[in-house]
């Protein structure tokens, strides 16, 4: 098995302010805390050999809904349908960008 290595990810608005700290790891784990809540999720099997390409192939509707279904088992409502997607709206594309940022910089995980 090849060894799990993680990267962090401080994202900020354009106007610079703190918008969330994510954490990801090489065997497909995506962890944040931001200002629009911590929420997790695993995916174990993406097809890309790097989870960094596989976050920047999502859409906002697929992250967001694979926040909720992080949740739903101790949580199930509208509400909190609404607030994975406002977090998939403020935080996936910061975090593309970091990523983009990274890959060019950094070409392996």
């Amino acid at each position: 098995m090849d060894e799990i290595k993680s990267k962090s990810y401080t994202l900020r608005t354009e106007n610079d302010s703190w918008l969330g700290q994510i954490v990801l790891t090489s065997d497909g784990m995506f962890a944040s805390v931001t200002d629009y809540g911590n929420l997790s999720f695993g995916w174990r099997h993406t097809g890309y050999d790097d989870f960094r390409q596989f976050i920047l192939s999502l859409n906002v509707e697929y992250f967001g809904g694979k926040m909720y279904q992080g949740n739903t088992y101790i949580l199930y409502s509208k509400k909190c349908e609404n607030a994975c997607m406002r977090f998939a709206q403020k935080i996936l594309p910061a975090l593309q960008e970091a990523l983009k940022e990274d890959i060019i910089n950094n070409p392996k995980f």
